[in-house]
């Protein structure tokens, strides 16, 4: 029997029908593709930067830095981040949690080798910029019969510091290691040591449950100015053989000025450590260069970020490896080479 009309154009219908199908399915994955490797080719030109908690002063660091790097139209962006910390974001940049972060020159250094607070070395860690501001361990006491750190080898002080793993408690275990002092000891003398944050540890010293504090501070730290300002201090500071040994972990030396702090009246030898910005060997050259070079080059817009960053003089620590606590970048090698501060 022979096919009607009708049924040729039903069964070229169904053929139309599956071209069509065919068709729409090859363009469905072609734009599936295509928008999967734009969206990665996006991604990839995202850098991610850790710093601290929003509020602090390092995420303002971060985020001042993020935008003068976005605003320099690089081909890429920085998101800062409000999370990291000191001690934590060698880790975060060495593991390739984060593609850049600031960090304190010793955290990196003690990164990069392993030791202190680390229990394996971060080889890949690489410093961009150091030298970004100034921290120092400030020591103070109520105790009218403590005069220097070696007093506390026959003087009972109730101590109080941050909890561990914080730098400041890392800091002041190192400080008291170097005049052969520990946390056991001062507990053997019927002294004590606590471990607590700011809040406590402003109330602690303003009632007088303890008599003696260490932390690193920055100029203006709130927490030590409170306490300043109600409670007559007595700021110590550390001979220098102690300041000695202590260079060998990776911090220091430094001067605290004269009037950092009420009551302070006299400069003060001590140790400390700079912010810096860490990235890692994965990074590459170029990146790095180009992050440097917007950053320093808009030195008066990075300053005006943070009253931290007013005096970084970049051509006098913001390139030398010690400020930064890792080698340096070869891409920011090459900018501090151009500027002549290196060779």
């Amino acid at each position: 029997m022979g096919h009607s009309p009708g049924d040729s154009f039903r069964k070229g219908g169904k053929e139309m029908m599956k071209r069509a199908r065919k068709l729409g399915f090859s363009f469905l994955s072609f734009a599936v593709i295509f928008f999967f490797v734009a969206d990665q080719a996006g991604a990839a030109k995202r850098l991610t930067m850790g710093s601290w908690k929003k509020g602090s002063g390092w995420h303002v660091y971060s985020a001042t830095m993020a935008n003068i790097v976005n605003n320099a139209n690089l081909g890429f962006q920085i998101d800062a981040l409000s999370k990291g910390g000191g001690v934590g974001n060698p880790i975060n940049v060495g593991t390739g949690k984060y593609n850049m972060a600031l960090t304190f020159s010793v955290a990196a250094s003690w990164g990069y080798q392993g030791k202190v607070a680390y229990k394996r070395a971060y080889k890949n860690l690489r410093g961009l910029i150091g030298g970004l501001d100034q921290y120092y361990l400030g020591i103070v006491t109520t105790n009218p019969k403590v005069s220097s750190i070696n007093d506390l080898k026959k003087v009972k002080v109730n101590y109080v510091t941050v909890p561990r793993g914080g730098l400041g408690q890392w800091a002041t275990r190192a400080m008291l290691g170097a005049h052969g002092i520990t946390y056991a000891d001062i507990k053997k003398m019927g002294g004590s040591v606590t471990h607590t944050g700011f809040g406590a540890i402003k109330s602690r010293m303003k009632d007088g449950q303890a008599d003696m504090l260490s932390h690193t501070v920055n100029a203006g730290h709130p927490a030590l100015t409170s306490i300043a300002v109600q409670k007559k201090l007595k700021f110590l500071g550390i001979e220098e053989q102690y300041r000695d040994k202590l260079l060998g972990i990776g911090f220091l030396k430094a001067i605290l000025p004269a009037n950092t702090f009420p009551g302070q009246k006299k400069p003060l030898k001590t140790f400390g450590f700079t912010t810096a910005v860490i990235a890692s060997t994965s990074m590459d050259n170029g990146t790095a260069y180009k992050i440097v070079k917007a950053l320093l080059d808009n030195l008066s817009d990075l300053r005006a970020g943070h009253k931290g960053l007013r005096n970084f003089d970049p051509a006098k620590t913001g390139w030398q490896e010690s400020q930064m606590g890792a080698p340096a970048h070869p891409g920011a090698a090459r900018y501090f080479k151009e500027k002549g501060w290196s060779k």
